[in-house]
């Protein structure tokens, strides 16, 4: 179209006058009309200050309170303040994922930050009283100062305990008022302002996004609610308020060794809640882990009385308790099991503008920082009043631990020998950052009246090399709650767990009801009922173990399967271009031992790899901490496996992508690439959720969805995922997920849910029995063969006799039956040792279950892993006897029973419903493969026996299961 010369100039007359009158309009804010309430009219902190201190304001460019800090505002406060402060130190103890510094600011008097090395070493002497005299007791008592560590914002989008911590630590280094100068004298107070600041960066970010000109006090408004990445957890999307026993992350590592060394009497823990709540303080309430001291109790109730009054003196509503429960130890209350005495802070989640509460009040966020700013004055007078008779019973606690009298005195946790190098060097990494006390055996070693994990009494030999955690020692009540195979829940707790069960639902377990350490590692460990102090040395760091055994003439490299590092070993090689192979079943090749799931890397295979190999190997199994053997001869002793056959199974590098954004549940999600990073280190990508119709996914050959909320995948994304897996592909669908792929109207998985199935359940049970008939040694049958008259006595896998429940009493029973869905209990599961996914899998594994799909698989689905333990019945009668023995929908082995739980609460509702059900299965699709598990994995990072089945589907899955890979571009 063409435009005449005299209308161009008119247009750009008419352009020009538009972009000037909105670059003036856009360069110009109007004033929000007013709100009454929406200004706090409290100073934060008044009182005579010391004006040579930097203000919050001048550092911050706001006042304190106002708005949200950033964490790069917050760490330039506290430098600048170290420089203009006697009264302050500043500690670097850890960086985050993406590399920000976490801080710890130690605020005392200049004469007690002088001396701060000698109080740490005070404390470390009474916190282990074994070589102190009453007399040294009482003189380190009389010089020590009270010590206070006060955390803020663990979640990062918990806004106002960093910004609190920041008037707090202005109020303590600036204050000329003689009483903060006399609460210094007797006090040296640790601050971290800051220790999630990679949440927190997300957060701030967030909310820098969502300014608008006028305030918006609208709970709704998306000022105040999260985005699906929420600033709460960190890089990897981990909860850190949940992993201080675990240790798995590196910001919780460095607070655990840095609380560790302090020995701190008090720990608070600054949180917030729901925008419409008031304030949460003060100790917990039931359900209480047992090993938690009475005294330590006690002692809490005095903060929690102050710090009342300190709210009723501001008018402040607030509570105490309601919810509040003390079971699960991850927390940072991990630190009341030392000895400490913890109190967490819950303020209503304001986010800067301000919240309309239900009172027609607004609570502005300055309120709300000022709230967590009184509660830590507060409870740092308490703690200066009563640190004297705190360090007395802190010092007779530990007294009585390391005594004969200790409530742990004739407990031993021993911890048998494994080739999986990895994970026991995680496990013990983890039990020296929490500073406990570890031995070893010397020599083999007969124990009686011990328990093993599926709560069986042994009587076993301790090989030589066995860990051994000796009960009774000074952190004797952490050491039990973590390594305890039960937390026992009081009778009365459970009578009131189950009446609200019944009653609507809810549960007053906020947390997983079973952590056990050893568990979650996979180590096969037996608690000892006697206190074990002979043929043991204290615990010395294994020599490392060669990265490569060159041999002459060799033709081939080895790394044991047993060990989970063969997984990442295998999929870097791939990276690198190395053709590599994997072994289905045991062989003895050149005298070395080589067991199924190992890794062979054969010249034969590699003749053109232009890269030098055993260069390659060596650096690979140094990153890996593995050791690579070679061998020099391939044939197979007598039947055994030999080099060329068919159970050296060629790999295909796989080619993953992981599901992330709306709709996938974020934690799983974390967990999953959290584990790929540090267990493979390999690339792989990440595909949006709402970009999946879109995506091109013929780059990949592997994806993996994480758990999901609700039904996040639709009927297109579905589509395209089924065309790809059937042209090659192999999908890894996890809980939530796995129960989108599993519904019936999907029509895309084989399994189903346990209550989509009682139409045709009989055939579930015979593939079942099948299924335990394959894996036996020896059948009757046999010795008929040879026999030459037809046989009129057959053996079903069913009782013709039984009469089976109606579809509708099944569906009936279900129903039931679902109320009872445990919150998350650790059970025994048993493993095929012919199946590639089970590489490295012993055959009885622990797994965690929670509130996933139930899935059930038939003939033509492979189930590597079942919930449940066939074991020997140790009670005969007609009933066991009987192919009518059923547990739920399932026919039980003659003589048989099935072990289930291990640890944590499982109502019998929940155990029956579970019980022989697969928590792992594997199903052909077209060229491809679906692979399905009911339960996360990678649960928080820690639970390492199912990680490894994870990282077998991951690496392996491309290979071993899936007939053709995906076409490349």
């Amino acid at each position: 179209m063409r435009i005449r010369y005299r209308n161009k100039l008119l247009i750009l007359a008419i352009a020009s006058s538009l972009t000037i009158s909105t670059q003036v309009f856009a360069n110009s804010k109007l004033s929000p009309t007013e709100l009454e309430g929406l200004h706090y009219q409290k100073a934060l902190i008044s009182g005579q200050l010391n004006l040579t201190i930097p203000s919050p304001e001048s550092i911050l460019g706001f006042p304190v309170g106002q708005r949200a800090a950033t964490p790069e505002q917050i760490t330039e406060a506290v430098k600048q303040w170290q420089q203009a402060s006697d009264r302050m130190q500043i500690v670097e103890y850890a960086r985050s994922h993406e590399g920000r510094p976490l801080h710890y600011v130690i605020i005392s008097s200049p004469e007690n930050l002088a001396n701060v090395e000698q109080i740490k070493s005070d404390l470390s002497k009474l916190a282990n009283p074994k070589d102190l005299s009453k007399s040294q007791e009482k003189a380190i008592i009389d010089r020590l100062p009270a010590v206070a560590w006060m955390g803020y914002s663990i979640h990062g989008n918990e806004g106002s305990g960093a910004d609190a911590a920041l008037a707090a630590i202005y109020q303590l280094i600036a204050s000329e008022e003689q009483e903060i100068k006399t609460l210094l004298n007797k006090s040296v107070v640790i601050i971290d302002p800051l220790m999630n600041p990679d949440g927190r960066a997300r957060f701030t970010k967030q909310l820098q996004q969502r300014r608008g000109v006028a305030p918006n006090v609208d709970s709704q408004s998306a000022l105040h609610t999260d985005a699906w990445a929420t600033g709460r957890s960190n890089h990897y999307f981990f909860d850190l308020n949940r992993d201080f026993i675990l240790g798995v992350q590196p910001e919780t590592r460095g607070i655990v060794k840095a609380v560790n060394e302090w020995n701190p009497q008090l720990m608070i823990d600054a949180h917030e809640m729901g925008p419409t709540a008031s304030y949460l303080f003060g100790l917990a309430r039931d359900p209480i882990n047992s090993n938690w001291s009475e005294k330590s109790r006690q002692w809490a109730e005095e903060f929690e009385t102050d710090q009342a009054n300190a709210f009723d003196q501001q008018n402040w509503p607030y509570f105490t308790g309601e919810w509040l429960e003390n079971l699960y130890p991850g927390y940072s209350s991990y630190t009341a099991f030392r000895g400490s005495i913890h109190i967490i802070y819950e303020q209503a989640r304001i986010k800067e503008d301000g919240i309309m509460q239900p009172n027609g009040r607004i609570k502005s966020y300055a309120e709300s920082v000022d709230q967590q700013l009184v509660s830590s004055i507060a409870n740092l007078k308490t703690l200066a009043k009563h640190s004297k008779a705190i360090y007395r019973d802190f010092v007779k606690d530990k007294r009585l631990l390391i005594s004969k009298d200790s409530p742990y005195a004739n407990r031993t946790f021993a911890v048998l020998p494994s080739k999986n190098h990895q994970r026991m060097a995680k496990f013990v990494d983890l039990m020296q950052l929490q500073g406990f006390e570890m031995y070893q055996t010397t020599k083999p070693t007969k124990v009686k009246n011990a328990k093993n994990q599926l709560g069986e009494t042994v009587e076993q030999e301790l090989p030589v090399g066995t860990l051994i955690l000796r009960n009774r020692q000074s952190q004797g009540r952490l050491l039990a709650t973590m390594l305890e195979f039960d937390t026992k829940i009081s009778n009365d707790v459970l009578v009131k767990e189950r009446q609200r069960v019944l009653r609507d639902g809810s549960s007053m377990m906020y947390d997983a009801t079973a952590w056990n350490i050893t568990m979650l590692h996979g180590l096969e460990t037996l608690t000892i009922a006697s206190d074990i102090d002979t043929n043991i040395r204290p615990y010395q760091t294994p020599a490392q173990r060669p990265a490569i055994i060159k041999k002459a003439n060799s033709i081939a490299y080895v790394i044991d399967g047993e060990d989970d590092a063969s997984v990442g070993f295998a999929a870097r090689l791939m990276e690198r271009g190395v053709m590599t192979r994997i072994i289905d079943k045991d062989t003895v090749l050149d005298g070395v031992n080589i067991s199924r799931g190992s890794v062979i890397v054969s010249r034969y295979d590699n003749e053109y790899l232009k890269a030098d190999l055993d260069a390659v190997i060596e650096k690979t199994a140094k990153e890996m901490q593995v050791s690579a053997q070679a061998i020099s001869a391939g044939l197979g002793n007598r039947d055994l496996p030999d080099i060329g056959g068919a159970h050296f199974k060629m790999l295909q590098q796989p080619k993953i992508a992981i599901l992330t954004g709306a709709g996938v549940n974020s934690l799983d999600y974390g967990s999953i690439w959290h584990s790929i990073d540090t267990h493979l280190g390999i690339r792989h990508s990440h595909i949006d959720s709402n970009q999946l119709n879109y995506a091109d996914l013929r780059r990949y050959n592997t994806l993996v969805l994480p758990s999901s909320w609700g039904s996040t995948l639709g009927k297109s994304q579905i589509s395209a995922i089924e065309t790809w897996t059937e042209a090659g592909g192999t999908i890894i669908a996890v809980e939530g997920s796995a129960a989108s792929l599993t519904n019936k109207d999907a029509k895309f998985s084989r399994v189903r849910q346990l209550q989509d199935t009682f139409d045709n359940i009989e055939q579930y049970d015979i593939s079942l029995q099948r299924e335990w008939l394959a894996q036996q040694e020896s059948y009757p049958e046999i010795a008929n063969v040879w026999q030459h008259h037809a046989s009129d006595d057959i053996n079903y896998p069913w009782d013709e006799k039984a009469k089976n429940p109606s579809v509708k009493q099944l569906k009936k029973q279900d129903q039931w039956l679902a109320k009872f869905r445990p919150a998350g209990s650790i059970v025994a599961a048993r493993t095929d040792q012919k199946h590639w996914l089970t590489f490295g899998a012993p055959k009885v594994i622990p797994v965690m279950t929670a509130r996933g799909p139930v899935l059930m698989a038939k003939d033509g689905v492979d189930s590597p892993v079942r919930h449940g333990v066939y074991q020997p019945a140790k009670t005969t009668n007609e009933k066991d006897k009987s192919n009518s023995h059923k547990i739920g929908w399932a026919s039980m082995p003659e003589n048989h029973a099935l072990t289930l739980r291990m640890s944590g609460l499982l109502w019998p509702e929940a155990s029956q419903r579970i019980a022989n059900s697969a928590y792992l299965t594997r199903e052909r699709k077209g060229r491809g493969q679906i692979i399905l598990f009911s339960g996360q994995p990678v649960f928080r990072g820690s639970t390492l026996a199912t990680n490894r089945l994870l990282l077998n589907a991951i690496v392996y899955g491309a290979g071993l299961g899936a007939s053709q890979a995906i076409p490349k571009l």
